[in-house]
């Protein structure tokens, strides 16, 4: 037996790759490449906020996405993905297309029509609901330019439910190029909205709203023109007693609650956040916005491109093969996210400086707060890795009842804990609402992966080798970084602070790399092979 087939056989259930998991590689390589590029055009985004707002105009646009992001998800949210997706894909696999194709455009038809209802009325009230979450007098005139730039906002979550559900049937045919780009092309646009409208006014942050949500109605334009071929096959129906979109609907609400949860966790953060006298609000994005970029991008990845394909095994009982695609999913994921961890806990206002700090609109004392919250939320990139992973794996099975569970579970704990260490605490900091916010995901982290596994034809294999290899790599990392970081040096200048984070994380990333070489991980050596391969292929055609 050769060294490669020993590699890929260091955990016994895993097989070597066969076509479709080639195909499932190249899809989220694909999908990757499309995160990496959205992701940057939104740090982009974030950059310019913080470099051509001044504070208080900083802490006025990122409360007024709060309520119209809350409506998009209370309605339509991960029910897209979670719901529409792997519904579409047990169709397609049991050659049923057409029922599912009906199921889907009455759900959408639906959607459209309530989401329309309730984008005319947030357009109304929402200059009332933003002064009852955001009672601090010190802050009243943000929440008030908030609450009127929502106002322009709330047409935006329209388009984006339309691009969304665009996505979704795409995804269950797996058409994930088709996808990929979305994003970035309305971040592009947003981008644009920052740089012609910003400035030192209120006037600026509604007439950069109304770009965005110009933005919104481009991204739709863009996703219904690529996906032309297989969105002509939707329809308007408000048949809504089809067995099919009853059955879909069904399974619909749970992820819909869920979806508004993980908002309405956004919005307790924000409400403990306002009770500070300091302005926190946008640090406390700014760095939700940092520890997600890994999440964001590796974790969604693998977890999307996973979705069709389990529901596709389970819909057809081929149990053993879905347990080998979540297993190899979840340790993908967990291979390329932990190694972010270590980054993070010892360079958290390294790198908000270089993101960030551009003038004087984002302080020292500001990267101090924006690094303190960062630190508090970085095991969160490994904590809402296993979460979505599971969650995503539910949903292919049809159980969605279960993470709106979990749901519940982490906004209890979440507003316990703030109400703890924030309310009746008397020297509260504001590092504890982001550790409230990763121990709540942990908890939930523990509920999904306990109730997953009572079913032992499913559940993941290999996860505890796995664990201890990549706790080694972790460490050796974390030394490195450590190591490094002994050495006295203060960059000056933008560029010497990107050189100096980039060499750091190099360190960190190569010790982490060469440990997992020597440990023949097959998150690593399968890669590696895939790479060699390729690479020796495009050579022997030359």
């Amino acid at each position: 037996m050769s060294s490669e087939s020993q590699n890929l056989e260091t955990y016994p259930e895993q097989i070597k790759p066969d076509r479709h998991e080639k195909g499932i590689a190249i899809a989220t390589f694909l999908v990757i490449v499309g995160l990496i590029l959205s992701k940057t055009t939104g740090f982009l985004r974030a950059m310019l906020i913080s470099g051509l707002f001044p504070e208080k105009l900083q802490e006025a646009f990122n409360l007024a996405f709060k309520i119209p992001d809350f409506v998009y998800n209370l309605l339509v949210g991960g029910a897209i993905q979670a719901s529409i997706t792997p519904s579409l894909a047990r169709s397609i696999q049991k050659n049923d297309e057409a029922k599912g194709i009906k199921s889907v455009s009455i759900f959408i038809s639906c959607a459209a029509l309530v989401m329309g209802i309730m984008v005319i009325a947030g357009i109304f009230i929402t200059d009332k609901v933003y002064p009852l979450i955001y009672s601090n007098p010190e802050s009243q005139e943000s929440v008030t330019i908030a609450a009127n730039a929502s106002k322009i906002l709330f047409p935006q979550i329209f388009f984006m439910m339309l691009a969304a559900f665009s996505i979704g049937i795409l995804n269950a045919y797996k058409k994930f190029s088709a996808t990929a780009i979305g994003p970035t092309v309305y971040n592009v646009f947003v981008v644009l909205s920052i740089l012609m409208f910003a400035g030192n006014s209120a006037k600026s942050v509604y007439w950069t709203t109304a770009g965005i949500m110009v933005a919104a109605l481009i991204y739709f334009l863009f996703q219904a023109l690529v996906g032309s071929k297989y969105l002509k096959k939707i329809h308007f129906s408000l048949d809504i007693k089809n067995q099919g979109f009853q059955t879909l609907f069904r399974l619909a609400i749970p992820i819909l609650i869920s979806s508004s949860i993980i908002q309405l966790n956004g919005i307790i953060l924000s409400s403990f956040a306002d009770t500070f006298p300091d302005r926190i609000q946008t640090p406390l994005q700014n760095s939700l916005m940092l520890w997600q970029l890994p999440y964001g991008i590796f974790a969604v990845a693998v977890g999307s491109v996973m979705l069709p394909s389990l529901a596709g095994h389970f819909a057809v009982n081929k149990f053993e093969r879905a347990s080998e695609l979540l297993s190899g999913s979840l340790r993908n994921a967990l291979f390329m996210t932990i190694p972010m961890f270590g980054i993070l806990i010892f360079m958290p206002e390294d790198i908000v400086k270089v993101v960030f700090s551009f003038n004087e609109n984002y302080a020292s004392q500001r990267v101090q707060t924006t690094g303190y919250l960062l630190l508090g939320y970085s095991a969160a990139v490994i904590i809402h890795t296993i979460v979505f992973i599971y969650n995503q794996a539910f949903y292919a099975i049809g159980k969605t009842k279960v993470p709106f569970v979990s749901g519940l579970i982490n906004m209890t704990v979440l507003s316990l804990l703030c109400t703890l260490f924030i309310t009746l605490n008397k020297n509260p900091q504001p590092i504890f609402l982001t550790l409230s916010y990763s121990a709540a995901a942990l908890v939930s982290a523990f509920f999904l992966v306990l109730y997953y596994s009572k079913n032992k034809e499913l559940r993941p294999k290999g996860m505890l080798i796995f664990s201890l290899k990549a706790s080694i790599c972790l460490f050796f990392l974390v030394v490195a970084v450590w190591g490094i970081n002994q050495i006295s040096y203060t960059p000056d200048g933008k560029i010497a602070q990107i050189l100096w984070l980039g060499l750091r994380s190099v360190v960190g990333m190569t010790a982490y790399i060469a440990v997992a070489a020597v440990l023949k991980m097959p998150e690593l050596m399968n890669f590696a092979a895939k790479f060699r391969g390729k690479f020796s292929g495009r050579l022997g055609k030359k």
